[in-house]
């Protein structure tokens, strides 16, 4: 498993049942985070 480089972890997030966080950084700031990502191609 690699870490997020810490440029990315600034970037705004948006989606579901993020708690009010905006950034990546603010969702893993706890300690270890699963992120799922989904892209619908259509």
């Amino acid at each position: 498993m690699r870490a997020v480089p810490s440029r990315v972890l600034d970037r705004p997030i948006e989606g579901f049942r993020l708690d009010g966080a905006t950034t990546l950084r603010e969702i893993s700031s706890g300690g270890p985070t699963l992120l799922v990502f989904l892209r619908h191609f259509g």
